[in-house]
């Protein structure tokens, strides 16, 4: 018998250009298993990525993109939780990733760094501190 709980919630983000994004996740930014999926006209409109255990979800729509990165004082912010931030840290600044905040201990206990991905995201990468 199964037992009731929640896995995971993994939002189907809106992107300006999806083989763009895609490119840049694989490129940039290490994501491998890249997808692609047609709508009923043919054209490319869903996709996705995977490293190791996290997937990324998009859809291409650019003027959803433009709404949510129009604020100028707020993003939509998402939090990738990893191990061995300080590895991932050096790999994305190799990468030649400019980032938005560098990667400090905080008093909430989380080690994080920060960047924006190129549909306007503001990316979160945490690890939490051992206590």
């Amino acid at each position: 018998m199964k037992t009731k709980k929640f896995i995971r919630c993994n939002p189907h983000l809106p992107v300006r250009g999806l083989q763009q994004t895609l490119d840049y996740y694989r490129e940039k930014l290490g994501f491998a298993d890249e997808w692609a999926m047609a709508d009923s006209e043919g054209k490319v409109t869903d996709g996705g990525v995977r490293r190791d255990e996290m997937r990324l979800l998009f859809g291409e729509d650019p003027d959803f993109v433009d709404v949510l990165s129009s604020y100028k004082k707020s993003r939509l912010p998402l939090i990738w939780f990893v191990e061995d931030i300080d590895a991932i840290y050096a790999e994305f600044r190799a990468k030649g990733i400019e980032f938005a905040d560098t990667l400090r201990t905080h008093v909430y206990g989380l080690r994080e760094f920060a960047f924006i991905d190129i549909n306007g995201y503001y990316i979160r990468v945490a690890e939490a501190v051992d206590q």
